[in-house]
């Protein structure tokens, strides 16, 4: 009986300590673990890569594949970790009321937040909206084996500050960096994401209310390469877009295929079907599937030589 009972009392101790670890580690953000999430509510910009919807006359889905200019290995980069989006609908940017000139600009918010020059350049060298895109290094937050003009400030500052909290625990400081000021600040975290966000709502709410458009938004992000697919795609018709502009070198670009893009997958395909569009840059000229940026000057211009 004795023995029963040491042994039900080591089970219930060592029980008790997973629990503790458990709710230690929920409670615990690191740099990865506390990269901003959608909301939870419905969402028209919720990434759809979701079940497939059964096509009609038992059809084969399709995929759309987007890709870049891969004679220019820097246009694959200019591209690389941005979102594109989907409908069966045109998404019309040239609409007055999808409002592109308040789209919120990475460069103009970070500096208005306080940014440094050297935090901003590394958000856009890295195609970052926030400073939880990827972990930092050991030599960025110490500022050791980088160019000097490229050191962030905000990276040092917050890593000593981590290294006096953290009883100077390098890795764990390097880690856990974005926790301590000033990376902790909303400011530098989390507010263009979320501005973006909401902007990104408002022009689909703004398109979606086009009479007939029954606008049913997908998204894909582009990987290093300024790849993605859309899957799952029943045949028909679609246009892409990137709704918001694509901000490159400090300039505005905007993708929006007016043509439809076809995808095929008749009846009794064993196979899926799938068609690639290209996004180039001007002053490259649209061609079949190939589609040309246009900056936002570009699209507002033609609002004026196209309205009645």
């Amino acid at each position: 009986m004795n023995k029963t009972r040491r042994k039900c009392s080591l089970i219930f101790i060592a029980v008790s300590a997973l629990s503790l670890i458990v709710v230690f580690d929920i409670r615990v953000c690191a740099q990865t673990a506390a990269t901003p999430a959608p909301s939870p509510s419905p969402s028209p910009l919720a990434n759809t890569q979701s079940q497939p919807t059964p096509c009609a006359g038992s059809a084969a889905l399709g995929v759309l594949q987007l890709t870049t200019d891969a004679t220019n290995p820097d246009n694959k980069l200019k591209l690389a970790r941005r979102r594109f989006y989907l409908s069966p609908r045109p998404f019309n940017l040239a609409n007055p009321n999808v409002n592109l000139r308040g789209a919120p600009s990475l460069r103009n918010f970070y500096t208005s937040a306080g940014a440094s020059p050297q935090l901003i350049a590394w958000l856009e060298e890295n195609h970052c909206e926030t400073v939880y895109c990827r972990e930092l290094t050991a030599n960025e937050v110490k500022c050791e084996g980088i160019d000097t003009k490229k050191c962030v400030p905000e990276f040092t500052s917050a890593y000593r500050e981590a290294l006096v909290k953290l009883k100077g625990n390098q890795e764990l400081a390097r880690k856990w960096v974005t926790n301590y000021p000033p990376l902790s600040s909303t400011k530098l975290r989390t507010d263009f994401y979320n501005a973006k966000k909401k902007w990104l709502e408002r022009a689909v709410e703004v398109i979606g209310r086009e009479p007939g458009s029954n606008l049913k938004v997908r998204s894909t992000i582009t990987d290093k390469d300024g790849i993605a697919f859309f899957y799952d795609l029943c045949p028909g018709t679609y246009y892409v877009s990137s709704l918001a502009p694509v901000e490159v070198e400090g300039v505005g670009l905007v993708w929006e295929t007016t043509n439809p893009v076809k995808i095929k997958g008749p009846p009794g395909m064993n196979s899926a079907a799938s068609t690639t569009i290209k996004l180039v840059f001007p002053p490259a000229k649209d061609k079949g599937n190939t589609f040309v940026g246009k900056t936002v000057d570009e699209v507002i211009a033609n609002r004026k030589t196209s309205a009645p």
